[in-house]
């Protein structure tokens, strides 16, 4: 089987793109593993050259009218509490559409995503039991599934989002520009 293991934030634009044409190679029968990512607190990124935001922006704009998606600034920037009820909603069978779910509400539809009554009714929309789900969200295992992911990606070099990987095949999205076609996507997941 073809499967794809897929890192990101909500806090990224460009996971935002790429968790639809996640979906996209999902329907055609890849195995998608999410994976949450949080930019370590200690890191230091490199200064971004002169007009690279005006210019990414730009390409966010064209990659967001190709796919369809409505893009606004969202509320909060805080995404931990999302990411952490993300493994939540993966232990309870239901990433993709939970992922979805809290992209759209955090990128579309300006909803903050670190209230805990906002995650339990985005888990009660991707079809979780909500009371199951705020019990679970209430015990340590999310968080715990949290660390893990974060700890892999330290494991796996990871240093940006998104990121997919198979195997030892790795695109770990360092430029807007290597935002990844649903072909890459494809033949990564081969």
């Amino acid at each position: 089987m073809s499967r794809l293991d897929f890192y990101f934030d909500y806090a990224c634009p460009w996971c935002y793109v790429g968790a639809k044409t996640v979906r996209e190679v999902a329907a055609e029968g890849v195995q998608i593993d999410y994976h949450v990512w949080k930019m370590p607190e200690n890191a230091n990124p490199p200064a971004k050259p002169e007009g690279y935001f005006e210019a990414a922006t730009a390409r966010l704009k064209q990659l967001r009218e190709e796919a369809g998606l409505r893009l606004s600034s969202p509320v909060q920037k805080e995404t931990i509490p999302a990411l952490i009820a993300t493994k939540v909603a993966t232990d309870m069978g239901q990433a993709e559409a939970f992922v979805e779910a809290v992209f759209h509400a955090h990128w579309a539809d300006k909803q903050d995503i670190s209230d805990r009554d906002t995650l339990v009714a985005l888990a009660e929309k991707a079809g979780l039991d909500a009371t199951a789900f705020r019990t679970a969200l209430e015990n340590e295992a999310g968080e715990a599934a949290f660390k893990a992911d974060l700890a892999k990606a330290t494991e796996l070099n990871i240093d940006t989002i998104p990121s997919y990987l198979n195997g030892e095949k790795r695109l770990l999205i360092h430029h807007f520009d290597d935002v990844p076609t649903i072909e890459t996507l494809r033949e990564l997941a081969r």
